[in-house]
């Protein structure tokens, strides 16, 4: 897949995991919550004061979809990571601050958040002003 190159396909993205969230409805739902329990490097969008976090590994690639995202056997954040820091001018980084805002994020969700991201790594954001 081709990863993304610009802040709008960021976006499109982010509505697409967004209303799997919102519509509840399996197997979309439960895709995207456990993109967001396993996830290592996210996109946080600010939102008036709270945020909602955004894993790299599908926000990474252009118009990503959970089809495509399952059927995708060469997806990396090692790809995603680079992509999104150019166009958001800047690698992630850890933020305690960050990484409780994203443990509230899970709780609203309905799950207790795991420690560390994926392979125990600290997590790490970006962070974008989401004024949807």
């Amino acid at each position: 897949m081709k990863t993304i190159s610009n802040f709008n396909e960021i976006m499109t993205n982010i509505q697409t995991l967004d209303r799997y969230l919102y519509s509840q409805v399996d197997p979309e739902y439960d895709f995207a919550l456990n993109l967001i329990k396993r996830g290592t490097c996210f996109v946080a969008a600010k939102d008036s004061d709270t945020y909602r976090f955004y894993p790299s590994r599908f926000i990474g690639y252009t118009d990503n979809s959970m089809d495509a995202h399952l059927n995708n056997d060469t997806k990396d954040g090692k790809e995603t990571n680079p992509a999104i820091s150019k166009i958001l001018g800047g690698k992630p980084l850890s933020d305690p601050a960050l990484n409780q805002e994203y443990a509230k994020y899970c709780e609203a969700l309905g799950f207790a958040p795991r420690d560390k991201g994926t392979f125990g790594t600290e997590r790490k954001f970006w962070v974008i002003e989401n004024n949807n």
